[in-house]
C-alpha cells in the first residue's frame, strides 16, 4: 500500500487514504476483463490440445504393443531354436535368448514411454496387469520361466 502525506483536514486525508486502497471502477472492470481473457484463453489451448494428446497417447500404446509382441514372437521362436543339443547348450542359448529379448524389451519401453499415460479402457488397464505379470517372469529362468510366461499368458488370454 502507499502511504503519501498529505498536509490537511482529517476528511481530505481519509479520502486519499480510501483511494489508494480501492481501485476505481474502470480498473476493476479491465481487471475482470482481463481475467476472463485469460481463462478463456486458457481453456481453448486446453481444449485443443485434447483431441491430439488422446491421439498420440493412443499412438503410443499401440506403438508399443507392436513392438511388445514382435519381441514376444521373437524371443519365443529363439526359445524353440534352442531345443537341440547338450543341456549345457540348450541352457546357454536359452540365457542369450532371454538377454536379448530383455534388452529389446527395455529399449522399447524406452522408446515408447507408457509412464504418463493412464489407463483409458479395460483393455488398457488388462494390458498393464499383463505388463507386470509378464515382468515378473523376467526373474525367473528355464521351465519356471517357461511356466510363468504360460500361465501369465492363459491368465490374461493372450
Amino acid at each position: 500500500m502507499k502511504k503519501a502525506r498529505f498536509t490537511g483536514t482529517g476528511s481530505d486525508v481519509l479520502t486519499l487514504t480510501v483511494s489508494f486502497l480501492r481501485p476505481s471502477s474502470a480498473i476493476r472492470a479491465a481487471n475482470l476483463v482481463a481475467i476472463a481473457c485469460a481463462i478463456v484463453l486458457a481453456g481453448c489451448n486446453t481444449m485443443a490440445g485434447m483431441g491430439r494428446d488422446a491421439d498420440a497417447s493412443a499412438k503410443a500404446r499401440a506403438d508399443w504393443r507392436a513392438a511388445r509382441d514382435r519381441h514376444e514372437r521373437d524371443y519365443d521362436n529363439a526359445r524353440t531354436g534352442c531345443n537341440s543339443g547338450t543341456d549345457a547348450q540348450r541352457e546357454s542359448c536359452r540365457e542369450r535368448a532371454r538377454a536379448a529379448y530383455i534388452a529389446r524389451i527395455n529399449q522399447s519401453r524406452e522408446t515408447y514411454r507408457r509412464s504418463g499415460v493412464s489407463a483409458q479402457s479395460e483393455e488398457d488397464r488388462r494390458e498393464e496387469a499383463y505388463e507386470m505379470a509378464r515382468e515378473k517372469c523376467e526373474a525367473f529362468h528355464g521351465v519356471e520361466e517357461d511356466r510363468c510366461i504360460d500361465d501369465v499368458r492363459a491368465r490374461y488370454r493372450r
